[in-house]
């Protein structure tokens, strides 16, 4: 008996968030080809009934896990059981648009074989444009973001709005787009390219896994793409913006990311050229 050949794996983590993944999966299940395409769902060990409701889906591959191994460790466990040439992170708390995004992914890699990771559109509740795409930052801007007196000094405004992007243009004759990083709430990449490099780093435990593993992708000589051709809303809430406990492990994380690249900012494209 032949082996499965499966194009896209959908990769979703969840822990307590029973509501959000339910309308997630739910939106995704008239858009995916399941004849050639698969959702993995990795559970960071809930205990709200996540398993009962996807129980319901057969269509969705479901692997708990006993406890909260944090957000690149469960995706890394996703990546290692997915069957997809290519794979995709989606964040629970998205509700997805677009039909066949399979399709829309295989034809964006085979015409831009440079690709490292691409993020597709995320949009917001009210179908604006979400500020998804990242210039590499400078070291001082994590914590700068969350003084809001500080974000008053000049340097620290600047700094802020060129890590968003503010300053550039996203339409349609800008697509696709080369970015630094896109957040991880929705990166698509191909299994060679996680292989390569081991995917996550699992001593990030939430954030900024993403921007490290886009920061992997360019030594590797690769280019990182921001693209409209599908689009996610992405009901997003900022859990580290103020100091918590969450914020001090993001914090934790990016202090990791500068000492094991060496700081990061002169990876930005704008340094690049």
């Amino acid at each position: 008996m032949s082996a499965v050949v499966v194009r896209l794996s959908i990769i979703i983590i969840t822990w307590n968030e029973r509501e959000n993944l339910e309308r997630c999966l739910l939106s995704l299940m008239d858009k995916v080809d399941f004849s050639r395409d698969e959702v993995i769902v990795v559970d960071n060990g809930s205990q709200d009934g996540s398993a009962e409701f996807v129980a319901t889906l057969p269509q969705i591959r479901y692997f708990p896990l006993e406890r909260n191994f944090g957000v690149g460790p469960a995706r890394n466990r996703g990546l290692f059981l997915s069957r997809g040439r290519y794979c995709m992170t989606l964040d629970n708390d998205t509700i997805f648009l677009t039909q066949d995004p399979g399709t829309i992914v295989e034809d964006f890699f085979k015409a831009h074989p440079d690709a490292g990771v691409v993020g597709f559109q995320l949009l917001n509740v009210d179908r604006s444009r979400q500020d998804s795409t990242r210039r590499f930052p400078r070291f001082y801007q994590p914590i700068a973001a969350r003084i809001p007196v500080s974000r008053k000094l000049g340097f620290v405004k600047r700094e802020l709005e060129r890590h968003l992007m503010l300053d550039t243009p996203f339409d349609d004759g800008n697509d696709p787009l080369e970015v630094d990083y896109v957040l991880g709430a929705n990166q698509t990449f191909t299994k060679d390219v996680a292989a390569r490099l081991m995917g996550y780093d699992e001593r990030i435990f939430f954030g900024p896994e993403d921007a490290e593993f886009c920061v992997r992708t360019h030594k590797l000589g690769l280019r990182n793409y921001y693209c409209q051709k599908i689009s996610i809303v992405h009901d997003y809430k900022r859990r580290t913006r103020k100091f918590s406990k969450l914020a001090i492990k993001h914090l934790a994380g990016f202090a990791y990311m500068l000492r094991k690249h060496g700081g990061v900012y002169r990876y930005s494209l704008s340094e690049r050229r």
